[in-house]
């Protein structure tokens, strides 16, 4: 692979909002005791067969994580889930985890993710009480399928909390702060995505005599490899649009292409919307990727990127 085309393949990275490093911090208000021989039995329960190499024998994309995360290789707790094997061009290499302890981040970090934190009330008073962060990441994963891959972050994560439980959980990739008890309960029921996909709410500026304008948007699984989705809309209800894009986002994840809304969703049509239709743009809210615009059909629908709202 030449140096054009390793170019071009972060380009497109960046395009899509792939996430070649994924990313969780598990933050705690008193300082956690972590045992590797513990933590390594419980990787080796939730994940399957693990291997923790010594500090000597890590490879060079770790060292450089390390690096990037301005800590000592030393700190690294890391592990080889020979589980999940996943094929490169130089050859097949296991899927890696590591855990990594690092600074306690300001608050104002999580600002976005505490305002559309709506799921948890009490997530900005945990995170002022809260001093002490590790954070979680996969290494050498983004080639697995993205369900195979959010499994096995997933496992990794229960491991660590069964070892050390957390006051919270911030997905880096989705930008959402979690309980970490309604998270495993989610996962329990088989809800991956509880922490993996955030959605947003973005009420727009408007006059006093003005149609209610509002966008929202899922963030999480374009870093998985699967597009986020969004909604531009008038003077429909919020919660009911959520409850859409949540499980429109479940039905990409599940199946890994577009399919459609009505029949594959248990949520009811919405007023005026019998037929929602989607195409692929990129997002109206930051970050830049790749998302699918679903459109719920006149009077609602308010428009795209680069077309005036409420024209088709």
């Amino acid at each position: 692979m030449n140096a054009s085309h390793v170019k071009a393949l972060i380009e497109e990275e960046q395009d899509f909002g792939f996430a070649r490093v994924y990313a969780a911090e598990l933050i705690y208000k008193k300082k956690p005791v972590l045992d590797p021989g513990t933590l390594q039995r419980n990787m080796e329960r939730y994940t399957g067969q693990v291997s923790a190499p010594e500090p000597e024998g890590l490879t060079p994309s770790i060292e450089y994580h390390a690096q990037r995360e301005n800590i000592q290789k030393e700190q690294l707790l890391h592990y080889f889930h020979l589980d999940y094997m996943v094929q490169y061009a130089e050859g097949e290499l296991p899927a890696q985890t590591s855990l990594i302890p690092i600074s306690q981040r300001p608050i104002s970090k999580y600002e976005s993710s505490i305002q559309h934190s709506r799921h948890w009330p009490e997530a900005a008073a945990v995170m002022k009480e809260s001093s002490y962060t590790w954070l979680l990441v996969d290494l050498m994963a983004s080639g697995l399928e993205p369900k195979s891959r959010l499994q096995l972050f997933t496992d990794a994560l229960l491991a660590v909390l069964e070892t050390a439980p957390a006051d919270a959980i911030y997905f880096r990739e989705s930008d959402k702060l979690v309980e970490p008890a309604a998270w495993i309960a989610a996962v329990q029921k088989g809800d991956l995505l509880y922490g993996a996909m955030n959605i947003r709410f973005f009420p727009m500026q408007h006059g006093e005599h003005a149609r209610k304008e509002m966008l929202m948007d899922s963030i999480g699984l374009a870093a998985l490899g699967i597009p986020d989705v969004q909604c531009h809309f008038y003077d429909l209800d919020p919660d009911e649009v959520a409850s859409r894009l949540t499980s429109f986002g479940h039905d990409l994840f599940e199946h890994g292409k577009l399919i459609s809304v009505l029949g594959a969703s248990s949520v009811p049509p919405l007023p005026g919307a019998r037929q929602w239709r989607y195409e692929h743009q990129y997002a109206l809210a930051a970050p830049h990727r790749v998302v699918v615009d679903l459109d719920p059909g006149d009077p609602y629908y308010a428009g795209r990127r680069n077309q005036p709202h409420g024209n088709r």
